[in-house]
Order: structure tokens, then C-alpha cells, then sequence
């Protein structure tokens, strides 16, 4: 069976630049102040503390996303592959891969493999075009761009 192994590593970057870039923000979100027991109720004091906490989420999730997220979803693809050729059945062996995959830190790993999986998902069956190196380069300014947007807001409200 012959696999594109360039085409497929170059999406699986692209996807890794587009679950890195969501989980941050989601989990941001979700947990804005990880050192402090007190819930945050309102929306303006929860988007200030959560926009505070992305470069930090970002420092830890992005090499694990760009490492791990990609050679474990590149290992889910590769034998999802191999044990059948049914588009649906490749996609649920694939799903229950990631998800195993994903448990390695609970919840956390679980929300980053998700993101990871549907990106990955929609760019395999929307996208019928080869995947270039630039646009594989030009995708890792999605985060990147988050990381600055987070620190320049972090230098401009104290």
C-alpha cells in the first residue's frame, strides 16, 4: 500500500499549527488562573486573565502538540490505513487512536487530541490540493502570532 509520507507529514504540521492554536485558547479559557482556587464570573475579568495565561499554556502545549500530536497521529493514520480501506471505518479506528493517545494526561491531552483529530479530519477531506512547504511553514504563524498577540497584551495592561 503506498501512502504519501511527505503530503501526509506536511497536513499532520498543519493540523498540529491549528490544534495548538484552538487548545490554547480553549483551555485558556476554561482555566484562566491555574494557581488560584477563586472562580471568575465575569466575561471581561475571564478573557483578561485567560488572555494573560496563553503564552504560558502555549510554552507547554506547543512543542507537545508539534512532537507528540504528530508522530502518535501519524501512527493513527498509518494503521488505520493498513486495516481497511472504508473511508467511515478508517476515521473511527483513527478517532479511537487519538482518543488513546490523547489519555496520557486526561483531560488536558484529551481536548489538544480532539482539536488535533478534527483538524486533521477536515483538512484530509476538504483539502485536494498538495500541501507546499511554504503553506506548512506559513500555517505555524497561526500560533505564533496567538504567543505575540498574548505577550503584547501582557507588556501593554502591566
Amino acid at each position: 500500500m503506498y501512502f504519501p509520507l511527505r503530503q501526509l507529514f506536511l497536513r499532520k504540521i498543519i493540523s498540529a499549527a491549528i490544534a495548538t492554536f484552538l487548545f490554547t485558547l480553549t483551555y485558556a479559557w476554561l482555566e484562566p488562573n491555574p494557581f488560584s482556587s477563586e472562580s471568575i464570573h465575569s466575561i471581561g475579568a475571564r478573557s483578561h486573565e485567560a488572555f494573560r495565561i496563553i503564552n504560558v499554556y502555549m510554552i507547554y502545549a506547543a512543542p507537545a502538540i508539534y512532537l507528540y500530536g504528530v508522530a502518535t497521529s501519524l501512527i493513527s493514520e498509518l494503521i488505520a490505513s493498513t486495516v481497511t480501506q472504508r473511508l467511515w471505518l478508517r476515521l473511527t479506528v483513527s478517532t479511537i487512536f487519538h482518543c488513546g493517545f490523547g489519555l496520557i494526561l486526561l483531560h488536558i491531552s484529551l481536548i489538544a487530541a480532539f482539536f488535533f483529530l478534527i483538524a486533521d479530519t477536515i483538512i484530509s477531506l476538504k483539502w485536494k490540493k498538495t500541501f507546499s512547504m511554504n503553506l506548512t511553514l506559513a500555517s505555524t504563524l497561526l500560533p505564533i502570532s496567538l504567543w505575540l498577540l498574548s505577550v503584547a497584551y501582557i507588556n501593554m495592561t502591566g
